[in-house]
């Protein structure tokens, strides 16, 4: 039985039309990453291009408290709430030993109005459920990466227990109440490109029944997701026509909203300007030495932003090879770039 509302996640909050909006004195939202590796290795994420991140130098780990409750403590400064703090992105969270205590960290500190978390969802089980409820955690969103034992394998390169898997989400959902939403996705297909070795995999009706009608049952929200290059410098970066929440692509975009609208914070606390530079190529800043409306406010930030407003993305490493702008996000600043150029070159 279908409980679950079918809905990209993009569009479980109202939109604000971002250029009616800068600058913003506040970012929308703060992006913590607490864990930089994973024990998933799935075939459209930079995690699977081993050679490239070993060639980027990146110090993969996991952010030690210290540099955690000095990211959260200097939230505080911004002059409005952040709408949403999100936990992972680069890696899995949930292989932080201390995850549940750093959420309940931001909680207690009333620096933003959701916290979530971004999860493979393999290491949940009823004592981590528990202690993430308990936490106060506001939503959780779980990317399934097959349908099946064999798809895990091929796609994550990851031996799961799918019945376990279940029945641990399941736990999850039975347990917690309406101050905790669970969204759960699903992949259309495991890789961009067909090659020997790598078959395109994509969802038949009837798997797309099977994935609505078990996991429809154990969560709040549900989509499809389409699998879309999002990691620039990695071998999954061909561009497609349709983005990750269907929508077509039709102009590609100059200017990227993201360094508009998010803070990124590595889990060495160095601070990139886009969440997606798993690189980290377009460091804006580090949170050990700087604080973070210091970052939000910097002149490394208002040049990364004057060179998207300006056309030059193509001169920004790691910026020049993505397409995320086109891809992952709805927002299109280019027919206001002139008009928000003087605005960033007069803000202090």
């Amino acid at each position: 039985m279908l409980l679950s509302t079918i809905k990209p996640r993009v569009f479980h909050q109202k939109k604000t039309e971002l250029q009616n909006v800068l600058p913003l004195d506040t970012p929308f939202s703060v992006h913590i990453d607490v864990c930089s590796v994973c024990n998933f290795k799935c075939t459209f994420c930079f995690q699977n291009d081993k050679e490239g991140m070993k060639k980027s130098g990146v110090k993969w780990g996991m952010m030690d408290i210290d540099t955690f409750k000095r990211t959260v403590d200097d939230l505080k400064k911004f002059p409005q709430k952040i709408k949403k703090v999100k936990i992972g992105n680069h890696g899995e969270p949930t292989l932080h030993p201390n995850l549940p205590e750093m959420i309940k960290y931001i909680r207690d500190a009333k620096v933003c109005e959701i916290v979530e978390i971004f999860t493979n969802g393999s290491k949940l089980e009823p004592t981590l459920n528990q202690k993430l409820i308990d936490s106060g955690l506001q939503r959780m969103n779980i990317s399934v990466e097959g349908l099946t034992e064999e798809s895990y394998k091929l796609v994550a390169d990851y031996n799961i227990n799918y019945n376990e898997f279940l029945a641990n989400i399941r736990d999850l959902y039975q347990r917690k109440d309406d101050s905790l939403s669970l969204y759960i996705k699903v992949v259309d297909h495991a890789v961009l490109k067909s090659e020997p070795g790598r078959p395109t995999i994509d969802l038949t009706k009837e798997q797309k029944d099977y994935f609505y009608n078990t996991f429809g049952e154990i969560s709040d929200e549900m989509s499809v997701e389409n699998i879309v290059p999002q990691w620039a410098e990695t071998d999954q970066n061909e561009l497609n026509d349709v983005g990750m929440y269907g929508q077509k692509i039709d102009v590609l975009k100059k200017v990227c909203p993201f360094p508009f609208m998010y803070l990124h914070i590595n889990s060495d606390g160095t601070v990139a300007g886009c969440t997606l530079d798993w690189a980290r190529k377009v460091l804006v800043g580090d949170v050990r030495v700087s604080t973070l409306i210091e970052v939000w406010n910097g002149e490394q930030m208002k040049k990364l932003r004057l060179q998207m407003l300006k056309g030059q993305r193509d001169q920004i490493p790691m910026c020049n090879t993505c397409n995320a702008p086109n891809v992952c996000v709805i927002d299109n600043l280019d027919p206001f770039a002139k008009d928000l150029i003087s605005k960033f070159e007069s803000n202090a």
